[in-house]
């Protein structure tokens, strides 16, 4: 940290462009660390880290968007390391089995707990396999880039 005094900034020949008219003497804080934080401003700055930002927005940004939106949730209700972290396990199982039951759709979800219930879950094991071979499929065939122009 350092304090200007105001008798140095009076006499400052660049006084005027330094400090505001009332403001007596000039004070600036820096981390000791300061330039690893300009290091990574100029990083982040580069077309690369431009991308890698605007995908982390588009894949990572999504579930706490829907968990605030569509769950109602703003704030964390505890307080406390362990309680928040509690709380957002719980947040974030709800928004897990909510995107479980739009996967595999409530009927599908309702025969898994039968089959595990009455312990005959090989029963079932062939239904899941194709379900998660045709999702498999649908994510392969929305990943690669398709070119649609004849």
């Amino acid at each position: 940290m350092y304090y200007g005094t105001n008798s140095v900034c009076k006499v400052c020949p660049l006084r005027a462009e330094c400090l505001p008219e009332k403001t007596p003497a000039k004070r600036l804080w820096r981390w000791e660390h300061e330039a690893l934080i300009t290091q990574h401003r100029t990083k982040m700055q580069s077309l690369k880290a431009r991308t890698m930002i605007k995908q982390r927005a588009a894949l990572a940004e999504h579930p706490f968007d829907t968990i605030k939106q569509k769950l109602g949730w703003s704030h964390f209700l505890m307080r406390g390391k362990t309680k928040v972290a509690g709380e957002n396990a719980l947040i974030m199982l709800t928004y897990n089995f909510r995107r479980l039951l739009n996967l595999i759709g409530i009927s599908l979800f309702q025969k898994l707990i039968r089959a595990n219930k009455s312990g005959n879950i090989e029963s079932i094991k062939q239904e899941i396999a194709e379900y998660i071979a045709v999702l498999y499929f649908i994510r392969a065939f929305f990943r690669q880039k398709v070119n649609l122009s004849i």
